[in-house]
């Protein structure tokens, strides 16, 4: 062959192989390759299948895919396979050891066609065999063909082997991937409380924390975001307690007025103050053996600060008007939307409160964060809510999109509130774009703007196609059986036919 000719070919050949991780399918455009530019003909790749132990074809020049395999030893194929080195045959018509198993050869007219085979080698063992015929003329060097063919087959042998790294690193990936969604669907079917609803890993990983602290008297600070739910973490930390059938008491600090919230927390005597004609129990007293919330602790004045500490430090209280300490057994889950330790370098907040209160912290993370969980909430308010206003509500793609694309700055009561009022005002039964209230519209239309500038934020869009694959991954495991199917998923069996039906999944009669 042509020096420059067989550079060329190499170099075209090296580029068609690096383009693809397909092997299968890149090889054929590789035969092609050859036989235009070297005059190879009836070119076949074989490679090892361990099933069969046999070389089986992977691809022809022709396309077309004999069945026929080799095992170790057989004909020329299957000799170069278990010796591991090139075979020529200057003229198959003389040699009997030739199978011609694969293609029906015709002879040529005064001319003599000529077979080669050599080893596809890969960790020092012969994975496959690459051969090919050609008609020889006479001034062809079988040497030289035999050379670059064997350059031909360690391109091959490169390309398989980066395949087939690929493919174990991505199915050890894949197997990864299977395993920690086993052990999260695990951890939240154990941790699963009512009311929590959600199943990132950050939400897990709080869920965790409230099972280990809940059955323990200790002080719980919950903080985060207005509207995040911290109460339903601590009604939840209260009922996963021994505490349980206790009361669970909950003060919000910011919606009383100071004046009035220590005569609410502690209690008063009759005549403790104008107006006053009764005694009354304070909610400490109201909470004796169960749990407090003191919602939004940020918010009350340095004065009750202190009484405060005293409840936690001696576990008594004083009703206004009365020097009488009364004893409580009291758990106190406090919450709070602000940084305590600004409030604290600014004086606004004692240093000593903020000690006790922060015995175990814990941060529930806004919506935003955590955005693989809006789908699992909207599916969850608009089931509850078309229950509780005997509908029956769906929510088109569009819709979730634009929740998905939303900021969501007052969080899940945020949501909550928006899904119930769609819900209350729609009509038809689907929630669409034109159920939105206008904020969502505003900023899917700002969304859409942004998408068509290439270096703005991603689109978000692609979880409708991991919804289908989970779902009719879900469906295949199941043999088809929705039930079955819902209860994997964690959904309801009409949530699972609504989008069988709008992703057009096929389910077999």
């Amino acid at each position: 062959m042509d020096c420059k000719l067989e550079l060329e070919t190499l170099y075209e050949v090296s580029k068609l192989l690096a383009g693809s991780l397909n092997l299968e399918a890149t090889v054929p455009y590789v035969f092609r390759l050859l036989r235009k530019l070297t005059g190879f003909e009836r070119i076949t790749l074989t490679i090892y299948d361990p099933s069969t132990d046999q070389i089986v074809v992977k691809a022809t020049s022709s396309g077309n895919f004999p069945r026929e395999g080799f095992k170790k030893g057989e004909g020329i194929t299957g000799k170069v396979w278990k010796h591991g080195v090139p075979i020529v045959i200057p003229d198959i018509s003389k040699e009997p050891e030739f199978l011609n198993k694969l293609w029906k050869r015709k002879s040529v007219k005064n001319k003599r066609i000529a077979f080669i085979a050599v080893p596809i080698k890969s960790g020092g063992r012969v994975i496959g065999v690459l051969s090919a015929d050609r008609v020889i003329s006479g001034r062809e060097s079988l040497d030289e063909l035999t050379k670059f063919l064997n350059m031909v087959a360690t391109l091959i042998s490169s390309s398989f082997s980066l395949e087939k790294k690929v493919q174990e690193e991505k199915s050890a990936l894949e197997s990864e991937k299977r395993a920690l969604e086993v052990e999260i669907k695990r951890l939240y079917k154990d941790l699963k409380v009512e009311g929590i609803v959600g199943r990132s890993k950050h939400i897990i990983d709080v869920l965790d924390v409230v099972h280990r602290v809940a059955p323990t008297n200790a002080t719980v600070l919950l903080r985060g975001e207005s509207g995040v739910g911290k109460e339903v973490f601590a009604r939840a930390i209260h009922f996963l307690s021994p505490r349980a059938n206790k009361p669970f008491i909950t003060v919000n600090c910011a919606a009383i007025p100071e004046n009035l919230l220590e005569a609410e927390l502690f209690g008063y005597e009759k005549g403790a103050f104008t107006g006053a004609y009764t005694s009354k129990k304070g909610k400490f007293e109201l909470a004796d053996g169960g749990t407090i919330f003191l919602d939004e602790i940020g918010d009350i004045s340095l004065a009750l600060q202190v009484k405060l500490l005293r409840v936690l430090q001696e576990k008594e209280i004083e009703r206004l008007g009365s020097g009488k300490p009364v004893k409580v057994d009291v758990r106190i889950v406090a919450a709070t939307n602000r940084e305590l330790e600004s409030l604290m370098e600014e004086g606004k907040f004692r240093e000593d409160l903020y000690y006790r209160l922060n015995v175990v912290p814990i941060y529930i993370p806004p919506l935003r964060d955590r955005r693989e969980d809006i789908p699992i909430l909207v599916n969850h308010f608009v089931e509850s809510f078309s229950r509780e206003y005997g509908k029956s509500v769906n929510i088109s793609q569009e819709v979730m999109e634009a929740f998905m694309s939303y900021e969501w700055k007052g969080n899940v009561r945020e949501l909550q509130n928006v899904i119930e009022r769609m819900i209350i005002l729609d009509t038809d039964g689907v929630l669409t774009s034109k159920d939105l209230p206008p904020e969502l519209k505003t900023k899917k239309s700002v969304t859409h703007r942004v998408k068509e500038e290439p270096v703005k934020q991603p689109d978000k869009g692609s979880i409708w196609e991991i919804e289908r694959k989970l779902i009719e991954e879900a469906l295949r495991e199941n043999d088809f059986v929705i039930k079955k199917a819902a209860e994997k998923l964690g959904m309801t069996p009409r949530q699972v036919s609504y989008r069988i039906q709008k992703y057009g999944i096929k389910i077999p009669r």
